[in-house]
């Protein structure tokens, strides 16, 4: 993951749904650090940053950057 072109992920704007598919959705939330999502939401991973993302509108709530 992580390949493509550089995005510059902000809170409040909208993940493209091609990185809403379950290639990026993050299952293992424990082995990643991440916590239970609250309903309707899901963490999706993009290289080594994590989005806290609306399921069903894609609107980013959190991020989890890797600097």
């Amino acid at each position: 993951m992580g390949a493509g072109p550089q995005h510059n992920w902000v809170k409040g704007s909208r993940v493209p749904p091609q990185y809403r598919s379950q290639h990026y959705v993050v299952n293992n939330l424990r082995h990643h650090g991440l916590k239970q999502p609250p309903r309707g939401y899901q963490w999706v991973q993009y290289g080594s940053d994590y989005m806290l993302v609306a399921i069903a509108t894609g609107v980013i709530a959190q991020l989890v950057l890797s600097h």
